[in-house]
């Protein structure tokens, strides 16, 4: 007989780190957001760059391009460059299905 181990399905959403080293940031047109998470973020089942929406201080809205996942980081390639004083704000909206951070 053989039997095949399972594990418990992973039910804690990562969350956000919000300072520290870790915080989020901008690097020309790069949005950095790291998460703590018993495990690796899913880079197979990501959100789509819709679920994430960035805007600057003056509330204008920047465009995500696409989203790439690596380890506990998720990574926004924006639109534009931020400019090095200008501030930024991101929200997600958790999609639907299985594609979420």
């Amino acid at each position: 007989a053989v039997t095949h181990g399972t594990s418990a399905a992973d039910t804690t959403p990562p969350v956000l780190i919000t300072t520290g080293d870790h915080r989020p940031k901008v690097t020309g047109n790069q949005l950095t957001l790291t998460y703590t998470d018993a495990s690796n973020l899913d880079p197979a089942n990501t959100a789509a760059a819709s679920a994430f929406v960035v805007s600057s201080a003056g509330n204008a809205a920047i465009s995500v391009n696409s989203v790439a996942v690596s380890g506990k980081t998720v990574t926004l390639t924006l639109s534009r460059t931020v400019a090095t004083a200008e501030t930024v704000t991101v929200s997600y909206t958790k999609p639907t299905g299985d594609n979420v951070v």
